[in-house]
């Protein structure tokens, strides 16, 4: 008899996991429910076990279908469906049932009750019935890969009392500068049904593609949805390679309807007045200028957008929207609203009217007209805006909802205002972020957002009153998909990210708690194996930092985990030869140029994911440098230090390593302690002009014997090149060849932006991450 149990799996994880403190937490279910008790004994699927449900409708039969497929899939046969005919539910059944309980007042909540006699699943709506059988597959065991059938499954006895904490719990998905297949969407919304996250934010329209067929607008998708080259990087050149594709009406109504069936809302994203230059491709005559235009093919901010003194822009609109409407019954309808610049509107005619009839102050004032507008016709046909936080800029539109993702800013101002808020900020909910070392992992937009750090997200500011708090509806994570080609990317940047934001807005704030939801996502990190799901491991790495020993003040290599309890392993190779697998301890002491790899450990012997990482040791390792010019505050890794620690940091992560110069040149100056023979001095610079960071015009390089009298190096020195995407650099002046005691560096930044920039006429940035002294180059 071959019999699995939750319990088994849940004893058998590897040793990162953490045993739960008391039995009311010993389960795996993720979103953690409001209130769990557990109890003795565990009910026994097996073939001839009824599913019951205590009505006939269509709802109640399918959702004991979904529950009877999840059973399936552990290998029992199929379950017979009834209704139930009886007062009183038989002896070793499964009941869905619902019903106007009065202990249930949430339209989302259930109560799901499993003894040795039978499981007892009632709600007082489909969506409280589709949410408990999600828990209840978390209870039951992992399927297997061998697909060999079970003579019974149990289930662990126990009591869930659960509803969510916010209404709203959303994952975004732009389709516009990347687009994915109707089969990846229907993938997609599943992963985000089983935590118990209800609403699918469908970002259709972008500069770079326009996603959904209009069919009053043929060219809309027959000239929008396609451009002649995607960007190479950060905007380093073009593919050349043909682009595009669009989501038929037809296919848009069948993701609607999919979504429908597993209770996830689907909210269409139709961008204005920016992000519009698709649409302006096809159609120039919305623009302030006319055009020609064409689909654009790079990433970024583009200042055409839709003309607002241009009443056929509003006809156009309204048009869009009839048929969009047609094809989604969401209440919301999100009408972008962000990074819309007002170049062209603050020279174009109509505009300028418009401002004068309307009685505008300004351009700012303009926006809130135009969404204004928008939100009247859409008022009328029954729906309401959402819209990024932009929209709140020249005032907001009487009814509308605000996204808030430039910080919370934007949502605290909103919710005082008395308007709902999804909140969303970059800092923890932007899924396009790095979420690891960049060294180790796949091309981002940059930022740094661990699985630890979106865990740890609190919705609701602080500064709101209770009332003001009421307007948090939830919050959302966000997957734009500039630097995502594939499927498998997406997921890779979702999750698990996507499963710790589930909790953040299901669970209550109070019983939220890191060390048992790392336990509880190992478990269904094994489900989404068995779905096939690409999702990071970053979360299961180890971070390589440095730190200083306060005994005898050297630099050693310290490892960390963000995950409690973590056991991890290491080894490393330096002039010496390579060492063999280490347990970790305590930091190591770094005396040469070394090279750390680390990992978690696990019972099965094999690393989860191993962090490698190159430590510069050299003469100056360790040394405070004195800085003589003012690094921004937002930039400043580790301060002073970070630039002697011997780690270089990354081209595309502008946040560990760095410290970064606003409009001031590096001037610093380094104490060796004695007289050395100076070879080679090198300091680390980094070019990202995306993020208007650019190589210094020069940098000199200076010694000196007593720290007074200095002298120019006069080695061999290279030629600053500008390179054509991000790069982290690093400028060697070598064969120097002189003694000295102290080094003084000065990297001279450009200034300003250069013409044709973006950026133009603004500070540049300047950043550097290490000054070597005798390194091993």
């Amino acid at each position: 008899m071959r019999i699995l149990t939750s319990v088994l799996l849940i004893l058998t994880v590897i040793q990162i996991h953490t045993h739960a403190k008391d039995s009311k937490t010993m389960h795996s279910i993720i979103p953690a429910p409001v209130s769990f008790h557990s109890a003795k004994g565990s009910f026994s699927i097996k073939p001839g076990t009824l599913i019951l449900t205590n009505s006939s409708s269509k709802e109640l039969s399918r959702l004991a279908s979904t529950l009877n497929e999840a059973i399936s899939n552990l290998g029992i046969a199929p379950l017979a469906i009834a209704t139930l005919s009886e007062t009183s539910q038989p002896a070793g059944s499964i009941l869905l049932s619902i019903d106007n309980y009065s202990e249930i007042n949430n339209n989302e909540g259930y109560i799901l009750e499993v003894s040795k006699k039978g499981i007892l699943l009632k709600a007082t709506s489909g969506k409280g019935i589709f949410y408990g059988i999600q828990s209840l597959i978390q209870l039951m065991p992992v399927p297997g890969n061998d697909k060999k059938e079970l003579s019974v499954v149990k289930v662990p006895a126990c009591k869930i009392i659960d509803y969510p904490r916010f209404s709203y719990r959303g994952m975004h998905l732009d389709v516009g500068r990347h687009m994915f297949p109707v089969e990846f969407i229907k993938k997609y919304i599943d992963l985000m049904s089983m935590y118990k996250v209800n609403n699918f934010h469908w970002h259709l329209t972008e500069d770079q593609g326009w996603r959904l067929e209009i069919k009053k607008y043929p060219l809309l998708t027959e000239i929008g949805a396609f451009r002649k080259s995607t960007p190479i990087g950060k905007n380093a050149g073009d593919d050349n390679i043909f682009y595009g594709g669009f989501y038929t009406q037809e296919e848009a109504r069948e993701v609607v309807e999919y979504a429908a069936s597993k209770y996830v809302n689907v909210i269409p994203e139709i961008e204005m007045p920016g992000h519009a230059l698709a649409a302006l491709s096809a159609y120039p005559h919305l623009s302030c200028t006319g055009g020609p235009f064409e689909v654009w093919t790079m990433w970024g901010v583009h200042d055409d957008i839709f003309c607002a003194g241009n009443d056929e822009v509003f006809h156009f609109l309204e048009d869009v929207l009839t048929e969009v409407l047609d094809i989604f019954p969401s209440k919301y309808i999100h009408i972008g609203g962000d990074e819309a610049p007002k170049t062209r509107w603050d020279v174009c005619q109509k505009c300028q009217q418009r401002i004068k009839d309307e009685n505008l102050k300004d351009s700012h004032e303009l926006q809130s007209y135009f969404i204004t507008r928008m939100e009247k016709f859409l008022n009328k046909h029954g729906r309401q805006i959402i819209g990024w936080d932009e929209i709140l800029e020249g005032g907001l539109a009487p009814g509308a909802t605000v996204m808030s993702w430039r910080g919370t800013e934007g949502g605290i101002a909103a919710a005082k205002m008395g308007h709902d808020v999804v909140m969303t900020p970059g800092s923890h909910c932007y899924f396009d972020h790095y979420q690891a070392n960049p060294a180790g992992e796949p091309f981002a937009i940059g930022g740094f957002t661990t699985l630890k750090k979106t865990y740890s997200y609190e919705p609701v500011p602080d500064v709101l009153t209770e009332k003001e708090s009421k307007h948090i509806l939830g919050s959302q994570g966000n997957v734009w998909t500039e630097y995502m080609k594939t499927s498998t990317h997406v997921e890779y940047m979702a999750y698990p990210r996507a499963i710790a934001l589930a909790e953040v807005n299901w669970s209550p704030r109070e019983s939220r708690n890191w060390e048992n939801f790392v336990s509880r996502l190992v478990i269904n990190l094994k489900r989404l194996d068995i779905k096939n799901v690409n999702y990071s491991k970053s979360a299961f790495g180890v971070e390589i930092g440095m730190i200083k020993d306060e005994t005898t003040g050297k630099l050693k290599a310290e490892l960390k985990s963000d995950l409690p309890g973590a056991a991890i392993q290491y080894s490393y190779s330096d002039n010496k030869g390579a060492s063999s697998p280490k347990i970790y301890n305590s930091p190591v002491e770094i005396n040469s140029v070394t090279t750390i790899k680390a990992w978690l450990d696990n019972k099965s012997g094999g690393p989860l994911k191993t962090t490698e990482r190159k430590i510069w040791f050299n003469e100056a390792f360790g040394i405070q440098p004195l800085i003589n010019t003012l690094y921004d505050h937002r930039y400043q890794a580790n301060g002073a230090v970070s630039l002697t620690d011997g780690l270089r940091g990354d081209a595309n992560s502008l946040i560990n390593d760095w410290l970064g110069f606003l409009g001031e040149n590096v001037d610093l100056i380094i104490d060796l302690g004695s007289l050395k023979d100076i070879q080679n001095v090198s300091i680390g610079l980094l070019h990202n002009p995306g993020n208007w960071i650019f190589m210094p015009s020069a940098v000199d390089i200076k010694l000196s014997e007593d720290g007074l009298n200095f002298f120019d190096s006069e080695g061999i020195a290279p030629d600053i090149i500008t390179p054509s995407e991000p790069r982290a650099i690093l400028y060697s002046v070598v064969n120097i060849q002189k003694k000295a005691r102290y080094i003084h560096i000065i990297a001279k930044n450009i200034g300003d932006c250069p013409k044709g920039h973006p950026g133009e006429g603004n500070k540049a940035w300047l950043f550097v991450d290490e000054a070597l002294v005798n390194t091993e180059l």
